[in-house]
């Protein structure tokens, strides 16, 4: 995957010595927002740049989320997409929610701190029903934070992720894993989550207004017709 617009290659801290790791995170989608450190583990130069650059990368997108088609407020409590037309449908097929970058903020988790992720595939999602009244089920994305350790092996177990090794080309005093990573997994769409995951509303709906208009209603109020 080459990296998703607003931004392009070759972020500057990405280089040696500095070894930023966060322009090869966003190419993954591994979505880590935070550096996590934890008393008696290295720190690695490479993860006070990656503070940094996360920080401007959600700067950048909440700047971007003012041209994104909105009208309403944003963003809202749930997921709020980057665009509106990321979410699409016609008269009587699913509800498409479109690969890009999505802000997720809940109170039920990170004490109701924003974060952007990046959904790197089409989702979609059809209604047991189609909705005639206002009380449609909310739909979104099922989100599950999860903390990624550093592991030092070639094989890294569930949660795990080797390339958090220091990056530096001599012997690192303590070991090669330092901070941990917080992450927000999109572990898919719909409108209920499991007991370890959290929905994230994005629209309810879709409404029939009459035989020939769609509708769905995003969080803000703001709507997408199609006839």
């Amino acid at each position: 995957m080459t990296i998703p617009t607003p931004f392009s290659e070759d972020f500057p801290l990405r280089s040696t010595p500095f070894r930023s790791r966060i322009e090869s995170q966003i190419n993954l989608a591994k979505n880590y927002y935070a550096v996590a450190f934890k008393p008696g583990f290295p720190l690695q130069a490479s993860e006070l740049n990656e503070i940094q650059e996360i920080f401007y990368v959600q700067q950048t997108l909440n700047n971007a989320l003012a041209s994104g088609g909105w009208t309403g407020p944003v963003p809202w409590s749930g997921t709020t997409p980057l665009n509106k037309s990321s979410i699409t449908m016609d008269l009587t097929g699913p509800v498409n929610i479109g690969a890009g970058w999505y802000h997720v903020m809940d109170t039920q988790f990170n004490g109701g701190l924003g974060v952007w992720v990046y959904n790197d595939q089409d989702r979609s999602l059809t209604p047991s029903h189609v909705e005639t009244s206002s009380s449609s089920p909310k739909y979104g994305f099922k989100i599950k934070p999860v903390t990624v350790e550093c592991s030092s092996t070639a094989t890294p177990g569930t949660n795990e992720d080797s390339s958090l090794q220091d990056q530096s080309n001599f012997n690192v005093i303590g070991g090669p894993c330092g901070a941990a990573r917080l992450k927000l997994e999109i572990t898919g769409v719909g409108s209920t989550a499991a007991s370890d995951e959290f929905l994230t509303p994005i629209f309810s709906g879709p409404f029939m207004l009459g035989t020939d208009l769609r509708e769905i209603r995003f969080e803000n109020t703001e709507t997408t017709q199609v006839r």
